[in-house]
């Protein structure tokens, strides 16, 4: 081909290329309301117990340990992500001793959590024959470095309690909003 007909025809590849994409971004489907998101999320959750229970396979007298430790793991909601938000835009206007009280009392509440959670998790692990914990020991270590303690756990869930947190889908070193420490 020569050099002249490609220079001709790429201006009308490039308008093709941009229609194809228009057309396509039009058939996505616009951002889910926080209802939806809401919904998708309970649905998610009781989808993570219910495989947990399966690959576990938990005999009904541990479910109570599983419930406590799945309560103990508050996840946050949509909801609480847009209040984060909007507490986010509100810090701009304090001072910063201010901001560091504010810090300090979600610290505090999230070391409060955390507690909660390790107290759950103890309380559960322990409710687990040796062949149960041996798998779960398994869950943890292919989730991340140090049996998740590093926190991420991939998979698009979140780091919190650390291991655990993560696997059951707990908040996590979620600093959003916060300096660099």
């Amino acid at each position: 081909m020569s050099r002249r007909y490609l220079l001709a025809i790429a201006p009308a590849a490039i308008a093709i290329g941009f229609a194809a994409a228009a057309a396509q971004a039009q058939d996505r489907p616009g951002p889910a309301s926080p209802a939806a998101m809401q919904a998708m999320h309970d649905a998610h959750e009781r989808q993570r117990v219910q495989d947990l229970k399966i690959v576990l396979r938990l005999r009904p007298d541990q479910e109570a340990a599983l419930s406590a430790l799945m309560a103990a793991h508050d996840r946050p909601t949509p909801g609480d992500r847009m209040e984060k938000h909007r507490e986010m835009g509100e810090a701009k206007a304090l001072t910063t001793p201010e901001r560091l009280d504010r810090m300090g009392k979600r610290d505090a509440e999230r070391s409060q959590r955390t507690e909660g959670a390790r107290r759950a998790l103890t309380t559960f692990y322990a409710t687990l024959s040796a062949d149960q914990k041996q798998v779960f020991d398994a869950l943890m270590r292919l989730h991340g470095p140090e049996g998740g303690m590093g926190g991420g756990m991939g998979g698009g869930m979140h780091g919190g309690m650390h291991g655990t947190h993560a696997m059951m889908g707990g908040p996590g070193g979620d600093h959003m909003g916060e300096p660099p420490r």
